[in-house]
């Protein structure tokens, strides 16, 4: 009886969630593209993203900023005990900087191969913390006198 059961319960669950998933859902493929990385930034017109008005990503207290310059140049932000660069010299820009409070003021500073810099104040703003976090309630346990062991 409870095998009966138990195969009537299957055959319910399955079809009852069969009904509900589309067709298409079941068939279709992951979207894959032959773009390069430079056509994917393309898509997103990175190029009017400037160093005075860079594209800002932010994620938790991690922030991504991007942007190009006319030329090659390194960037470097700065604030505090904050301060992350680039290496090399190129006309698109990143640079993700971890560790960020609810409200940053960064200095972003822009160097070119002749030596000229231009610096920028830039503003962001993260998640604030929660005003109250959780802790878990820890409660006394014991074991029922039918689980002690005596010595």
């Amino acid at each position: 009886m409870k095998k009966r059961f138990y195969g009537f319960l299957l055959f319910i669950l399955f079809f009852s969630t069969s009904i509900h998933m589309p067709v298409n859902a079941a068939t279709t493929s992951p979207t894959t593209s032959d773009d390069s990385a430079n056509d994917f930034m393309e898509m997103f017109e990175i190029d009017t993203y400037t160093a005075a008005n860079p594209y800002i990503l932010v994620s938790g207290n991690t922030a991504t900023i991007m942007f190009t310059t006319d030329e090659d140049a390194k960037v470097s932000i700065r604030s505090g005990s904050i301060y992350v660069k680039t290496t090399d010299y190129t006309r698109d820009q990143e640079l993700s900087i971890n560790q960020l409070q609810e409200t940053n003021q960064l200095i972003l500073t822009v160097t070119t191969k002749a030596g000229v810099s231009t610096s920028y104040p830039i503003t962001i703003k993260t998640t604030p913390e929660p005003k109250h976090k959780v802790v878990p309630r820890i409660t006394e346990t014991s074991l029922s006198s039918s689980r002690r062991t005596h010595s």
